[in-house]
């Protein structure tokens, strides 16, 4: 996407984890921290870096924190607005484009700004017609309060009803070495009908970075622990994707990033991939992979190691969440 001077990053930053309190536990409100914490002063330094360090994109949503994440990266982004790319996602609670619009000016407010580059309709419902968020995104899209309607964790069906009532450019799924399922269905409808695809959860929530996933205490301490990977059925299969993943890093230099990284570019509908930080580190290690070529003759290796990929069940999404629910 290219409008004005404003380019989107094929690295995006997904701004989730900005919404954590530092410190959970103590939290009147315990169960709003999936990623167990999170401290302020993290996660302004990983923005900053992003920012100096040509990332365009940030992802956030109202759900983040209960509204933390938008309040955070909004203030942060003021001074240079006009450079990045802020993308955010509401969840329709009804039929009624007077709770669209609210909640459009709730997250304006809390991003600091008079327009929304993306926003996204998040997580459909089956309880409220889609057409209808659609239709009042369209009427303020005239207005230029949102420049782009995306949609979030969307099935193709959903998808098709949403296009009956306006134009939908961004669509967001997940999509990583570990889960590719939406390769058979999303990613080709999307294709044909000209959404750009924007994959979150690109390292899988950290788990493709883990050595040894099954005893991360980091991982199984927050609400990652209930990811379709972490299955008692699936977790071998993880394993020895990581195991051989590892294998070709430490026979190659090349870091993790660096060849998932370059095995993304491969993808040429991807308009973007997210990819979340806890510490600085995390996000300067993603941006120096983008730098980063890998040598050709590794590609087959990974085709090979993807399709084992496939004994994961497809239970829709990531966090197997139905799509009828």
């Amino acid at each position: 996407m290219t409008y004005a001077d404003k380019k989107i990053s094929f690295l995006g930053l997904g701004c989730w984890r900005f919404g954590e309190q530092e410190n959970p536990g103590r939290s009147a409100n315990p169960g709003k921290n999936y990623w167990n914490g999170q401290k302020r002063t993290d996660s302004l330094k990983i923005i900053d870096f992003a920012v100096s360090n040509g990332i365009t994109h940030f992802d956030t949503a109202q759900a983040y924190g209960l509204g933390i994440s938008e309040q955070t990266i909004g203030q942060r982004l003021k001074k240079t607005r006009d450079k990045v790319i802020i993308a955010t996602k509401i969840i329709p609670t009804s039929n009624n484009s007077d709770d669209i619009l609210k909640k459009i000016n709730l997250s304006l407010k809390r991003l600091c700004t008079d327009y929304i580059d993306i926003l996204y309709l998040h997580w459909p419902d089956k309880k409220y017609d889609i057409r209808f968020a659609v239709e009042a995104l369209e009427r303020v899209r005239s207005l230029g309060i949102i420049k782009n309607i995306g949609v979030s964790n969307f099935s193709v069906a959903e998808i098709e009803k949403a296009l009956c009532a306006g134009k939908i450019d961004f669509c967001q799924t997940g999509y990583n070495f570990l889960w590719q399922h939406r390769e058979k269905d999303i990613i080709p409808f999307c294709i044909s009908n000209k959404i750009q695809i924007i994959a979150y959860s690109f390292y899988a929530q950290g788990v493709v970075l883990k050595k040894h996933i099954e005893t991360d205490n980091a991982i199984f301490n927050s609400g990652r622990k209930n990811l379709v990977f972490l299955k008692k059925e699936n977790i071998e299969t993880v394993k020895k994707i990581i195991n051989e993943l590892n294998n070709i890093s430490l026979s190659t230099g090349y870091t993790i990033p660096q060849i998932l990284i370059n095995w993304a570019k491969t993808k040429s509908w991807l308009a973007g991939i997210l990819v979340g930080a806890s510490i600085k580190s995390q996000i300067v290690e993603s941006i120096k992979a983008l730098d980063i070529s890998i040598d050709d003759n590794i590609f087959p290796d990974l085709e090979k190691l993807t399709s084992i990929t496939h004994n994961i069940a497809d239970t829709q999404n990531i966090f197997a969440h139905n799509f009828e629910e």
